[in-house]
């Protein structure tokens, strides 16, 4: 079994958080729903919520935050994130958390967690301030997160370059959002540059990624009611195909599960 691992705990428009493995350390990447819900995912996982080490937050919407208060002031940990992240965490926490370290992270900048592991971050254009997606390198292997997007910049269509896997948002249908029942300013901000990615959005910076040496994705961060797991799936199968990337021989994919881990992806 690889000593680095990637499991998504949860991961949807209704609660986000994902585990990363790296020998004895043990990341969060965000920590939505709440803690009780939070807790119980790493135990299925084998992973006590003693366990964790660092946990690094994207930005600063409920769906990533939400178990955040409670789990830090039971479990204390080092938390990372943005000047402005921090900044509204501090406003939106109802109790100090004396044991936890706060560490600014520079957006754009990164951290070494160890020798052997740092954790770098890229700027992304969601409607939150201080907003990042995250790359973990370890050991000559490395990872992406990278979730609420808008839309893909040059700097992030290079970030995740060379890694060996990506969790990519595929947040939408383009159809199911534009004939469903949201109000339309909800639609105009969900399919605009600072909202999310789009499933085909999702298939062509796989394309890119993979023309990169990537192999593995996890998609992930599907709407509720603008998205299907299949959907999702079949709209990058499909554009990779027409362009003679075929699943399984070029690349692996899966989808990640909204209330459940999804199977642990090591990184080889």
């Amino acid at each position: 079994m690889s000593d680095f691992s990637i499991i998504p705990l949860y991961s949807g428009s209704s609660g986000n958080s994902t585990l990363i493995k790296a020998g004895d350390t043990n990341i969060l990447i965000d920590a939505g729903k709440n803690c009780k819900h939070l807790v119980a995912a790493l135990e299925a996982v084998g992973t006590a919520p003693e366990d964790i080490d660092d946990i690094f937050i994207t930005h600063v919407h409920s769906d990533h935050i939400g178990a955040l208060d409670v789990f830090i002031r039971k479990y204390p940990v080092r938390l990372y994130a943005t000047e402005f992240s921090h900044r509204y965490l501090a406003r939106k926490f109802v109790k100090p958390h004396p044991m936890t370290e706060d560490i600014r992270i520079r957006e754009g900048g990164s951290v070494a967690l160890n020798p052997d592991l740092t954790v770098s971050c890229c700027p992304t254009p969601h409607d939150a301030g201080g907003s990042v997606c995250y790359r973990i390198d370890y050991k000559g292997r490395s990872c992406a997160v990278m979730t609420d997007l808008g839309h893909i910049t040059e700097d992030i269509r290079e970030f995740a370059v060379g890694a060996h896997t990506v969790l990519l948002e595929s947040n939408y249908d383009q159809r199911m959002l534009a004939f469903g029942s949201y109000p339309e300013d909800l639609k105009v901000r969900i399919a605009g540059d600072k909202g999310h990615l789009s499933n085909d959005d999702c298939a062509d910076m796989m394309m890119h990624l993979i023309a990169k040496g990537t192999s593995d994705f996890i998609l992930g961060h599907l709407s509720e009611n603008n998205n299907t797991p299949e959907k999702a799936y079949h709209a990058s199968v499909d554009y990779l195909a027409r362009h003679s990337l075929i699943q399984g021989r070029d690349y692996s994919i899966k989808v990640a599960n909204r209330h459940e881990p999804t199977t642990v992806t090591e990184i080889l």
